[in-house]
C-alpha cells in the first residue's frame, strides 16, 4: 500500500516494512533512529561550535571567505579538546522571557545531517590506473533524506514557529517524502502502551507535567517549570564556589596543561597562597569574550596573570565554551554523587543523633566500652568524596541529597513551583473530574533528570501523605522496565508510534505540503 495521495513514495505500510525515521531533538541532547526498534541508533548533543569573530577578522576577511569558513559550524563539538576562538551555539534556546522556546535552524540542519546522511569524504585515495574511489560517509546512519518519511517529536506547549521552520527545512531543503510532528508527553504515554495518563518529563531545561486523554495532550492542564538538569548543575557550581572550589574542564589535562603544575606552583608567591580564595573564583556567565580571565585550581594554584600565554589554558578559549566545558564535569558529578532521600524527616534524624549521644555518655560514665564502628551512627556523618579530573577530591555531604531535593520544595521564583507532589495535585484538580481517577491510575516518570536514584521511591512516600488520597483515591505510578525506557521514552514511543499500520493513513506527504501549506501540518498533528 503507497502512501495516501503520493505516487512517489515508495515505502510500505499496513503490516510491512516502512523504514521510517524518528528524530527525538531536546534541550540536552538528541536521539535518532529507525521505527520498530527499541533504542535509538545516533545520540548526540543539542550544542554546535561557531567560530567566535572579532572586529579584526571581519575587516580582515573577505566576504566570501567568511561566509565559507567563518561561519561554518563545528560538530560534533569534543568537550574533551582546546577549541580555540569555538562558541557555543545550541539547538534550542529561550528569549530574555524565559518562556518563548526558539530553534537555530543552521543547527538543526547540521545535526540532521551529520546524523542520517553521515559526513563525506569526497576522496579516499586514487588507484595506480588512475581510477578515482567512489566518495564514502562517516558517521550517521548513512541513509538518504529523500527515501525516508521523518517522525519527529516536538515540546508538549504549542510551538507554531518552530513547527514552521522545520516543517520548510525538511520539505524545502531535505526532499523527504513524508512527515509527523508529535507530542513528547503522548509518545511517552504511547512506550507503556497506555493512552491515557499523566507524564511527568524531569528534562535538562524544564519540569513538565502533562495529562495525556485518549493520545491527545491536554495543554490547559500542562504545567512547565524551569527546575531541570541545568538547574541542578549551577546549583552545584554555586556551592562549590563557595566552598572556594574551582573546576577544571577535561581538556585542560587532555591536552598537556597537568605536565604545568611545577611551573605554576614556581610563579606563585607568598601573597597569592595568603590570599583571599574568596577573590579567586570566576563566574562562568562572564561576559568576557576573550576568555582569558583569572583562574585559580585546586591544587596548582593557577595565576594566569603570572604566565605567559603559552602555558595559559584558557587562552582564546570562548567564555561559552569554558563554561559548557566546566559544567560537563558537573554533570558527571551529579549523575555520580546526587541522590534523593526517600523518607525526610529532620525530626527523627535529630532523635537518632541524641539516642547516639546518650547511649555514649552512659558508657563514658559508667567505665564501659565504647565501640569504634562509624557505621553505628548517622549515616550523614559518614564522609564520602569526589574527585575531580585534577585530583582534588570534594566532600559530598552537601550535594548527596541536598541538589535533588530542590524538586520538593516550594521554589515561589520558579513559576511558583510548589514541589513536585502538590503540582501533581494541582495538575489533577485543574482537569474534568471524570478522568481524574484514569489519570491517577497512570502516573508516568520520564526524563534524563528523573534518574536521581530513589525519586520515584521518594515521591511515591510523598504522594500517600497527601490528605487528598483515600482508600477510595489511590495513585499508580508506572515503573519502567529498564533505565533507558525512562530516559528515552518519547523516543521509544515514536517508534512504535510509526510502526504502526494503522498511523500510516496520518503521515503528511510532500505532496499534501506542496498543495495545502502549513495549514495541513497544524490539521493533521495534534
Amino acid at each position: 500500500m503507497k502512501l495516501k495521495n503520493d505516487e512517489n513514495v515508495n515505502f510500505l505500510c499496513g503490516g510491512e516494512d516502512i523504514s521510517s525515521l524518528v528524530v527525538d531533538l531536546g534541550f540536552y541532547s538528541c536521539k535518532i533512529g529507525h521505527n520498530q526498534e527499541d533504542t535509538p541508533r545516533i545520540f548526540l548533543n543539542s550544542i554546535c561550535g561557531e567560530r567566535d569573530m572579532n572586529d579584526e577578522d571581519e575587516n580582515y576577511m573577505n566576504g566570501s571567505l567568511k561566509d565559507i569558513n567563518y561561519k561554518e559550524l563545528k560538530f560534533p563539538l569534543n568537550l574533551y579538546n582546546r577549541n580555540e576562538n569555538i562558541r557555543i551555539k545550541p539547538l534550542f534556546y529561550k528569549d530574555d522571557n524565559k518562556d518563548n522556546i526558539k530553534l537555530n535552524t543552521d543547527v538543526f540542519e547540521k545535526i540532521l545531517e551529520y546524523s542520517i546522511e553521515g559526513v563525506e569524504i569526497p576522496k579516499v585515495f586514487e588507484c595506480t590506473d588512475d581510477i578515482l574511489m567512489d566518495p564514502i560517509k562517516l558517521c550517521g546512519l548513512n541513509l538518504n533524506f529523500e527515501e525516508h518519511p521523518i517522525l519527529l517529536t516536538e515540546f508538549n506547549m504549542h510551538n507554531h514557529k518552530i513547527r514552521e521552520e522545520m516543517t520548510e527545512i525538511l520539505f524545502e531543503k531535505y526532499n523527504i517524502p513524508a512527515l509527523y510532528f508529535a507530542k513528547k508527553a503522548k509518545l511517552t504515554s504511547f512506550s507503556l502502551g497506555r493512552s491515557t495518563s499523566l507524564v511527568i518529563d524531569i528534562g535538562y531545561n524544564s519540569l513538565n507535567i502533562n495529562p495525556v486523554y485518549e493520545g491527545y495532550v491536554l495543554q490547559k492542564n500542562s504545567c512547565e517549570y524551569n527546575i531541570g538538569g541545568e538547574y541542578f548543575d549551577k546549583l552545584i557550581y554555586e556551592q562549590l564556589k563557595k566552598d572556594n572550589v574551582n573546576i577544571i574542564p577535561y581538556f585542560v589535562y587532555c591536552n598537556g596543561y597537568n605536565n604545568m603544575r611545577t611551573c605554576f606552583n614556581d610563579n606563585m608567591n607568598d601573597s597569592i597562597h595568603n590570599n583571599n580564595h574568596s577573590n579567586n573564583h570566576n563566574n562562568i556567565h562572564s561576559n568576557n569574550n576573550t576568555g582569558d580571565d583569572n583562574y585559580h585550581g585546586n591544587s596548582n594554584n593557577y595565576q594566569n596573570n603570572s604566565l605567559q600565554n603559552n602555558v595559559n589554558p584558557f587562552y582564546n578559549i570562548h567564555h561559552s565554551y569554558k563554561e559548557e566545558c566546566i559544567l560537563d564535569v558537573i554533570r558527571y558529578m551529579k549523575e555520580s554523587v546526587c541522590k534523593t532521600r526517600i523518607i525526610y524527616d529532620e525530626s527523627k534524624c535529630e532523635e537518632k543523633k541524641n539516642s547516639i549521644q546518650i547511649n555514649s555518655n552512659f558508657k563514658e560514665e559508667n567505665n564501659l566500652e565504647i565501640s569504634n564502628d562509624n557505621n553505628i551512627k548517622d549515616g550523614c556523618t559518614k564522609e564520602e568524596f569526589f574527585e575531580l579530573p585534577d585530583g582534588y577530591k570534594i566532600n559530598i555531604h552537601k550535594y548527596k541529597y541536598d541538589i535533588a531535593e530542590h524538586l520538593f520544595q516550594s521554589i515561589p521564583s520558579l513559576n511558583n513551583f510548589k514541589g513536585l507532589p502538590q503540582s501533581i495535585i494541582n495538575c489533577i484538580i485543574s482537569t474534568d473530574v471524570d478522568i481524574r481517577k484514569e489519570l491517577l491510575q497512570s502516573i508516568v516518570i520520564t526524563g534524563g533528570s528523573s534518574l536521581f536514584p530513589g525519586l520515584i521511591e521518594r515521591l511515591h512516600n510523598s504522594l500517600k501523605e497527601k490528605e487528598c488520597f483515600t482508600q477510595s483515591n489511590k495513585f499508580k505510578i508506572l515503573n519502567m522496565t529498564s533505565l533507558v525506557e525512562q530516559k528515552y521514552s518519547s523516543w521509544l514511543g515514536g517508534s512504535i508510534l510509526a510502526s504502526l499500520g494503522t498511523f500510516q493513513q496520518m503521515w503528511v506527504s510532500k505532496k499534501e505540503y506542496h498543495e495545502s501549506g502549513h495549514d495541513i501540518i497544524f490539521d493533521r498533528c495534534f
